[in-house]
């Protein structure tokens, strides 16, 4: 009998299907990132730009604080006319004797007396000042200066800033939509276009309007930018990698706030701020355009075979690990994935399953992935209303604004040091739960602080700042292991939102103060302890892999 000739692509495809023959979908993922490297010279390298980016971008978001800084004025009286000044006395000499001292926004109504003003004194009539202002701005300008907004136009100011987090909100839930669909990357860029326009565009704003729209527009932005390179970073990784690269990006957006002390002092004109810190997002997006890969594991996820193999080989080139055969690795995938498209063809009516689109509402379908998710969305909640809390009831600290900044910003990288040591030695959960537990027993202590004493609730405000930090970043990295690849940005996308309407909330909660002072304090402890304890439910997934289907996540 004439003897078979063997196919080698045959015996490949069997070898593969019986090493691999008991990994899961995620297990298989991980090792194709282990034999690429796990964390070679593409992820060093892609770490060191994606850091420098987090620096920048830091630096950008909290613009904030200083682009509406007040800036001194003076009102100019009804019917003012600069020629009619006494002689001898200057222009903003006049304007200071005009203006009621008690009160900010008020002047002293003029009487002339031979074609010239007359100063006035205490028992002068006294008018709003809708006459206009002068800001002395040699020294600072800001947006209040820029568009006028003092008196009763004052809280314009801060409402530039809650647009500018309702467009986050908003952000977030659509590019985490889109980027589970369209992908990391494509996502990325788009955002970081939007960003970077919206951003000069506003520092020529015609009026406050025009200033507002631009910056929801560059809110929205914003949260495409940063959810995306985050994902892309922990989805180029092994877990071997996750938690300290976790804690590196989040420490690298502290680093960031501290740098912004020292540019905000050195620019105190808020269009040169502007520019200064958004002009390097130009030259970081061209080399993110020309190097910054697609997420492998979301090639994979979604089918695209081909594209992943790409991909994967080109990270395994650059760590000098091209000899390593990740072929039958994908090759299972592939096979794994027609098979069950196959079957749920077959058994369930599902015509084109490979291709299902997930969403966030994908994560509530069943009872455990409900009940991970809801935990999940509430901690992001409560740990933005504890970050914002703290920050709204810390000692308004007297002193140089930039210095106490830079103070408020600094202890946020330590508190990330040893977030990433903490995690290392005592999984994912203790760690947490026990910063989670602390903020909120910090915030109870704070209602005994002794009245008058400064020392104690300054050191209150910094270990409040350190504690919420901690486990800000901690439940942004639990969220990225528990949310599987199929929907990982929808559902940190949502969980987002969620940490949004915390900081909407924070200060509303100050307002039942009227009820006692004692309560918003009370109130914020109380919902950092509960989340803090609602964490101990939630899978340790220190040594796990990073998941990828539903189906994992079902399995946990």
């Amino acid at each position: 009998m004439e003897k078979k000739p063997l196919d080698l692509n045959e015996l490949s495809e069997k070898f593969a299907a019986a090493e691999f023959k008991d990994l899961s979908t995620s297990e298989i993922t991980e090792e194709i990132l282990r034999k690429c490297g796990g964390y070679g010279l593409f992820q060093k390298l892609l770490t060191v730009f994606i850091l420098i980016y987090v620096v920048f971008h830091a630096l950008s978001t909290l613009t904030m604080v200083f682009i509406r800084e007040k800036v001194p004025f003076a009102c100019y009286p009804s019917n003012f006319n600069e020629s009619m000044i006494p002689p001898n006395i200057s222009l903003d000499v006049f304007l200071n004797d005009v203006t009621v001292k008690e009160e900010k926004c008020s002047v002293y109504t003029l009487d002339i007396e031979e074609g010239f003003y007359i100063l006035p004194n205490s028992n002068s009539t006294k008018e709003p000042c809708n006459n206009g202002q002068k800001f002395y701005t040699k020294d600072l300008t800001s947006i209040v200066s820029e568009f006028g907004l003092v008196c009763e136009k004052e809280w314009l100011k801060n409402f530039a800033v809650s647009v500018m987090f309702g467009g986050y909100l908003i952000g977030n839930l659509i590019f985490g939509i889109c980027s589970d669909k369209f992908g990391r990357f494509k996502m990325f860029c788009a955002a970081d276009i939007l960003f970077i326009c919206c951003c000069f565009a506003k520092i020529h704003s015609p009026n406050y309007g025009v200033f507002i729209l631009l910056y929801f527009l560059e809110g929205f932005g914003y949260a495409g930018c940063y959810i995306n390179i985050y994902t892309i970073l922990l989805e180029c990784v092994s877990q071997d990698y996750r938690m300290h690269l976790n804690f590196a990006v989040h420490g690298a957006f502290a680093l960031g706030e501290t740098f912004l002390a020292g540019v905000a002092f050195l620019l105190r004109k808020w269009q040169h701020l502007l520019y200064a810190v958004t002009i390097p997002h130009i030259l970081l997006l061209i080399i993110a355009v020309k190097y910054i890969p697609e997420s492998p594991r979301w090639l994979l996820i979604q089918g695209k075979f081909a594209a992943a193999e790409k991909s994967v080989n080109r990270i395994a080139r650059t760590n000098k690990r091209h000899n390593q055969n990740v072929g039958k690795l994908i090759w299972k995938l592939q096979r794994e994935t027609e098979r069950k498209s196959k079957f749920e063809e077959e058994v369930e009516g599902n015509t084109n399953p490979e291709n299902t689109n997930y969403t966030a509402i994908d994560l509530l379908r069943k009872p455990r992935r409900a009940m991970i998710t809801t935990n999940i969305w509430f901690n992001w909640l409560v740990n933005s209303m504890l970050y914002y809390g703290v920050t709204l009831n810390s000692v308004d600290m007297s002193g140089n604004r930039y210095i106490n900044f830079f103070m408020m910003s600094a202890v946020e990288i330590p508190a990330n040091i040893l977030g990433c040591i903490s995690f290392k030695w005592f999984g994912h959960r203790k760690p947490l739960c026990f910063f989670m537990v602390f903020g909120g027993i910090n915030c109870i202590v704070s209602n005994f602080v002794p009245k008058g004493n400064f020392w104690f609730p300054l050191l209150l405000a910094v270990l409040g700042k350190f504690g919420t930090t901690l486990s800000f970043d901690g439940v942004y990295l639990t969220s990225a292991e528990l949310f599987p690849t199929a929907v990982r940005n929808g559902g940190m996308g949502t969980a987002s939102s969620f940490a949004r309407f915390g900081g909407i909330i924070s200060p509303l909660i100050l307002g039942l103060s009227v009820y006692g002072p004692w309560i918003p304090l009370s109130v914020y402890g109380v919902f950092g302890i509960l989340a803090g304890l609602l964490i101990l439910l939630l899978p340790e997934m220190k040594d796990a892999c990073l998941l990828q289907t539903l189906e994992d996540m079902d399995n946990l």
